[in-house]
């Protein structure tokens, strides 16, 4: 495991404004922080991939900007991806079976995706300028079929520097994203409204999340950075937070609940670890500080 002792990348001089960016799986919670992210910097030539036709439609309401164009279709799509790579500058990766159950339920439709998706981005782009993969925390010894596909994923970037001579492609290794579209919490929210209880596998399990925001705000850095070291793999250590599964659901509870809410154990899924291997040397945060990010966060 990686000790929280690595460095914030720094900004490059890039021409942020004439630069071309392609976001994957930009309809989605992390690919949408990415995008506004960009945005806020003066980007102005954004091209977002997804296949969901109504979180496309969602996402063009929640940033109507002239500056991005959401593109309809499925990174395994050869012909697709051969012709939005063409002019592409910069790449972030975020498409993917993220769900650790669904990838141990639909191993082939994970590798699709995951694997044979990957591969049709990184054959069309030996001319850009910076390549962002982002990989997971479940890529650390592997115990699940999407922890595979992400640990061989970060191998084809990584084989991608040899390949094309340059040193462009990079990983980033990211926890849980608190808050994001399937997330606990999201999935909280509705068992709170129509229950008023939540569910939890195990309550001694420990997990790691960190904001979209800062995980968006995190990426772009390394996107546009001037000293980023391909041998190293990224973590966002400083906006990371370690936690009990108990503490984050006793949080909850009391930032959305009420009196009468309960927690119910169901047991852990299939390829579910009980600790996660992320940063060796990170405290658990406290049941006040998650009411605190809770409160932020404004789930509805």
């Amino acid at each position: 495991m990686p000790k929280n002792t690595k460095k914030e990348v720094s900004k490059s001089k890039i021409d942020i404004k004439n630069a071309r960016f392609l976001v994957t799986g930009g309809s989605g919670s992390f690919g949408r922080s990415i995008i506004k992210k960009l945005l806020s910097l003066g980007a102005e030539h954004i091209i977002s991939i997804s296949r969901n036709e109504d979180l496309i439609r969602q996402v063009q309401r929640e940033i109507p900007s002239p500056f991005v164009k959401f593109k309809m279709g499925d990174i395994t799509d050869k012909e697709m991806i051969e012709s939005v790579m063409k002019d592409i500058d910069i790449v972030f990766n975020t498409a993917a079976i993220k769900h650790v159950s669904l990838a141990e339920q639909n191993p082939r439709e994970a590798y699709r995706i995951n694997i044979l998706g990957l591969l049709n981005l990184l054959n069309t782009s030996s001319k850009v300028k910076r390549f962002i993969h982002v990989s997971s925390d479940k890529a650390i010894g592997v115990m699940n079929c999407y922890g595979a596909t992400k640990l061989l994923g970060e191998y084809l970037t990584r084989e991608s520097n040899e390949m094309y001579n340059k040193d462009a492609y990079f990983i980033i290794r990211c926890p849980n994203l608190l808050g994001s579209r399937g997330s606990v919490t999201d999935v909280w929210i509705e068992q709170i409204k129509k229950q008023n209880k939540i569910t939890i596998t195990n309550p001694e399990m420990t997990r790691y999340f960190v904001s979209l925001e800062d995980a968006g705000s995190f990426v772009v850095n390394l996107g546009l950075s001037k000293d980023a070291d391909i041998k190293q793999i990224y973590y966002p250590n400083k906006q990371t937070k370690k936690y009990k599964l108990k503490d984050l659901a006793e949080a909850f509870i009391k930032v959305y609940g009420d009196k009468n809410s309960k927690v119910e154990i169901v047991g852990a899924t299939a390829g579910e670890k009980q600790h996660e291997d992320y940063i060796e040397d990170m405290p658990l945060a406290k049941v006040s500080e998650l009411v605190t990010i809770l409160k932020v966060l404004n789930l509805k």
